[in-house]
């Protein structure tokens, strides 16, 4: 695998040289158009971003579909009168026989940490009812991921590990595909597996399409308007790999581009009323949301072979997710994290130029290679990663720009319920 090809230069990404977004933080700043990719990384081709991702596969909190209901039980008239969350409409206990289907089709491995009810050791022990145990086992623990499994344990925490749509074993899902299991070589993110180990749809969906008379894949086509007519699709424009525009008749019409993609697709059709923030009526582009990660460095005096791995592959601990104990809401913070040790694969070029900020104080130079050999391999994160959630307030958004193959994306800040207190930080940092 090419690591400068795929995993810095992005090859399996959508090209910003000839199509981006905008940002701006207010709706009178100027948009500028994105030019390098930072948190999110929209897929292209066959299979979208399903092919280059980092196989994570957990299922949302029980509360994180009635987040507004909880919240305001919580925390009540502290809570900012715009306050954008609102709960989903449909319950854990809805999606619980789909989330399972889906992780049959992918082969998640993982322990249950909640059985039909009953809690089981080794597990996560915060997650909602599972109906059935993970179709596969965890996987083998890497160096990293065991010193912290041994050190919350030791700390009095439970830690569980993180499940993964990459196969600890090989495996037969019920549709009859059969992969293989990991081989621990670390080209999971940003790269498509190599055995088909990581579900992805080239190897988990296309192999039971491929063989229906009624199904066509087209590749190298974009598609530009949804057809509609009385409140019902009829079909799609597109322009086909040759450059041509064809329309494509259909009763039902998938969109599945992306949320940013979907949103200008939509308005571009004029379907749905779009969000306008000075009114707060409109719904089509509110609440621009997305996975927040932060990462602590870690130095340490010997290797730890961070080469091998595998996406997602690591432990992690709950007791900081969702609303922990002791939270002081007039410290700003609604949510907490799970905090996650993880050896996902490093390679040679992504991994070089981890170094103590006061061995070279800038990232470039003598001292700072000569500082990046002798730490090479001696450097890991922990990660408190949190779930997708709305914006505290109703001021992040996007728009379509006169340009049709720009999207806007605002932001212009989140209000907080306070500020955060010295003690109230201090108190989250030494818990985290």
């Amino acid at each position: 695998m090419d690591e400068l090809d795929y995993a810095i230069r992005l090859r399996m990404m959508q090209n910003l040289a000839n199509e981006t977004v905008t940002h701006r933080h207010s709706a009178k700043d100027r948009a500028e158009p994105v030019r390098q990719y930072g948190s999110f990384n929209p897929g292209t081709g066959v299979g979208g971003a399903g092919e280059h991702w980092g196989a994570v596969s957990n299922r949302y909190p029980t509360d994180q579909f009635t987040l507004a209901t909880h919240l305001h039980e919580r925390f009540g008239s502290r809570l900012p009168e715009d306050l954008a969350v609102q709960d989903w409409g449909v319950t854990y206990d809805d999606l619980e026989p789909y989330y399972w289907r889906a992780e049959q089709m992918m082969g998640v491995c993982g322990k249950a940490g909640n059985l039909r009810g009953a809690r089981i050791d080794g597990g996560d022990p915060f997650e909602g009812p599972r109906s059935h145990e993970f179709p596969n086992p965890p996987h083998k623990l890497s160096y990293f991921p065991s010193m912290f499994r041994q050190a919350a344990l030791d700390l009095g925490y439970r830690p569980f590990p993180i499940p993964t749509a990459t196969l600890s074993r090989g495996y037969r899902n019920p549709d009859g595909i059969e992969r293989a299991g990991c081989m621990y070589c670390g080209y999971c993110t940003r790269f498509g597996c190599m055995i088909g180990a990581k579900a992805q749809p080239s190897n988990t969906l296309l192999p039971v399409l491929r063989d229906k008379k009624n199904f066509t894949l087209k590749t190298g086509c974009s598609v530009r308007r949804v057809i509609h007519r009385d409140g019902k699709a009829e079909g799609v424009t597109y322009i086909d790999a040759s450059g041509q525009e064809k329309m494509q008749p259909a009763n039902v019409v998938l969109l599945s581009s992306w949320t940013v993609n979907n949103i200008r697709l939509l308005l571009l059709s004029q379907i749905g009323e779009p969000y306008d923030p000075s009114t707060g009526k409109g719904t089509l582009g509110k609440n621009l949301t997305h996975q927040v990660n932060q990462q602590v460095q870690l130095f340490f005096d010997k290797p730890l072979n961070l080469f091998m791995g595998t996406g997602g592959l690591g432990y992690a601990i709950g007791e900081f997710a969702g609303v922990p104990m002791g939270l002081d809401p007039s410290s700003g913070i609604l949510r907490g994290a799970e905090i996650r040790a993880q050896t996902s694969g490093e390679g040679p070029v992504s991994s070089f130029g981890k170094v103590p900020s006061e061995e070279s104080p800038q990232e470039w130079g003598s001292q700072w290679k000569k500082q990046s050999l002798q730490w090479h391999d001696k450097v890991a994160q922990l990660t408190p990663a949190r779930q997708p959630t709305w914006p505290i307030a109703r001021t992040i958004w996007t728009s379509i720009r006169p340009i049709p193959t720009t999207l806007a994306i605002h932001c212009c800040g989140s209000r907080s319920i306070g500020p955060i207190t010295k003690s109230a930080r201090n108190s989250f940092l030494r818990s985290t």
